[in-house]
């Protein structure tokens, strides 16, 4: 696919996607592997990881590292014209078959309903859910205290994702559907991937193997 600079092409793009995306599940059930994916960046290097384990994530399966130079600029509600082609290029890599991926980005929490995770799943075929660290949209009621607990997010009265608490005392996470994945089952596999760190643990594990590559690039440029 090809990522135009020209803004307006591009939310024409969302649109479209947006059309595609399917907030229902159509994934094996319960899933057998449940992968990550993170980048990291150095200068205009973008750096892709994707951790796939078996589900509940006990042992990881497979990692695969993708290095692209980032052309597209960060602007807010765009991410997936950025970090969208380095994305697809290292889950494209991977050997193992996953059921569901988890993107860091949003889902559906996304003015057009079409986040870096719905935009990944339409364009991939593959069942994805949204995590993100903080809002980019959507209101709630009232924020959760206590590990586990999570509330609804919602925007002009859809529900467009879930508020989550993954440990007592930590940073929110803000959960929604990427494509392919209901409401429901989007909190239930985020909190079934929750071992002891903030983040789910394949998304953790992406996020480790993201930035222990940034480190050996950075050793291996000065």
């Amino acid at each position: 696919m090809a990522y135009s600079s020209n803004l307006e092409a591009s939310r024409k793009i969302q649109r479209d996607i947006a059309s595609k995306v399917i907030v229902q599940d159509n994934f094996k059930s319960p899933p057998s592997i449940i992968a990550g994916v993170d980048l990291a960046f150095l200068e205009d290097d973008g750096i892709a990881a994707c951790a796939a384990m078996d589900f509940p994530p006990r042992r990881l399966v497979e990692t695969k590292q993708t290095i692209n130079h980032l052309t597209f600029p960060y602007v807010s509600t765009f991410l997936a014209f950025r970090e969208g082609p380095t994305t697809l290029e290292v889950i494209s890599s991977m050997y193992t078959k996953m059921d569901v991926l988890l993107v860091n980005g949003q889902g559906i929490a996304h003015p057009l309903r079409c986040g870096l995770a719905s935009h990944v799943g339409v364009v991939s075929g593959q069942p994805t859910i949204g995590v993100a660290s903080s809002r980019l949209i959507g209101e709630y009621d009232i924020e959760p205290q206590y590990g586990g607990e999570a509330v609804l997010l919602r925007d002009r009265g859809d529900a467009v994702g879930w508020v989550l608490r993954p440990k007592t005392g930590s940073r929110l996470l803000f959960v929604s559907p990427g494509h392919l994945v209901g409401l429901e089952s989007s909190l239930r596999i985020v909190k079934d991937c929750l071992r002891g760190h903030r983040l789910p643990e394949p998304l953790w594990m992406a996020h480790y193997y993201a930035n222990q590559r940034k480190r050996e690039l950075e050793l291996s440029r000065t």
